[in-house]
């Protein structure tokens, strides 16, 4: 069974792994939804009104956080020794199972979750308060330009150093080939987060945090002498050209998002399809 696929096979694991965890989906996005309208009603008695930078930057926030978790809840017992049995004599191969967590946990989920709260963000711009919700946000949620251009604008506001705003365009261009609107980042963040829960049997939260802050500050240990090195190597070269400076800058910027783009989360997911393949009970 493992090396085998079958498409009525695929839709009916589907089906039936829906059927078990359609409650966990409706509560889940019940409390992204209870979280904003706790956001709204605060931002409410704060009486200012609030930009699309905040609410767009708010909205990716909570969905991301939600669905970073969901893989926890959505496939919490499946490689427990006792609880997964039933999981692990399923009459589905090792593929057929991987897919099924790809299309709920990082397909169904974040659309679903999305679209109910960019619905319930176009209902509050329809409440008659002085400091309620304007525009639509949208377009940011399913589309990187819009996104981006969001993000700058709010950026350009802040800013008026000509070098950095010089350097934000720039950043801007080389972003947008390869950039992926957030509803579909929020799918590929979740890719760790699906492999972790896999990986760890017991306290897999808590594990989860403790491997990514170590990665985190192997992350931070090596930015840090890697930018001691980079402006020594400026101070002993003062003649270099800031252009060059520029492209080294960008050039590293787009190395890291095409790795965390996609390069990280295909191998996310390869590694959890081998890792449900060879789960012992």
């Amino acid at each position: 069974m493992n090396a085998t696929f079958n498409i009525r096979r695929q839709g009916l694991t589907i089906y039936k792994e829906l059927q078990e965890k359609y409650m966990i989906i409706l509560t889940s996005i019940g409390i992204i939804l209870m979280i904003y309208l706790a956001i709204w009603a605060l931002n409410l008695i704060d009486g200012e009104p609030v930009s699309t930078v905040a609410r767009a930057v708010t909205a990716a926030t909570i969905l991301s956080i939600i669905g970073c978790l969901a893989p926890f809840f959505l496939y919490k017992n499946e490689n427990r020794r006792m609880e997964g049995v039933f999981y692990a004599v399923s009459p589905s191969s090792t593929l057929e199972k991987c897919i099924s967590m790809l299309v709920i946990c990082s397909v169904i989920f974040p659309l679903l979750s999305t679209v109910l709260l960019m619905s319930l963000d176009s209902l509050l711009t329809l409440m008659p308060f002085e400091a309620s919700y304007s525009g639509s946000i949208w377009g940011c949620m399913f589309s990187s330009k819009d996104f981006l251009n969001t993000i700058t604008a709010g950026f350009l506001q802040l800013n008026t150093d000509p070098m950095a705003l010089n350097f934000a365009n720039r950043m801007f261009d080389s972003m947008i080939p390869l950039a992926v609107p957030p509803i579909v980042g929020l799918a590929l963040s979740q890719s760790a987060f699906v492999l972790l829960n896999m990986l760890f049997r017991r306290h897999k939260i808590g594990y989860t945090l403790l491997t990514l802050l170590g990665i985190w500050v192997i992350a931070v240990v090596i930015s840090v002498i890697s930018a001691i090195c980079f402006f020594d190597n400026l101070q002993n070269n003062p003649d270099i050209d800031p252009e060059r400076i520029y492209q080294w800058l960008i050039t590293l910027y787009k190395a890291a998002m095409v790795f965390s783009t996609y390069i990280f989360p295909i191998a996310c997911w390869v590694l959890t399809y081998f890792r449900i393949r060879r789960i012992q009970y």
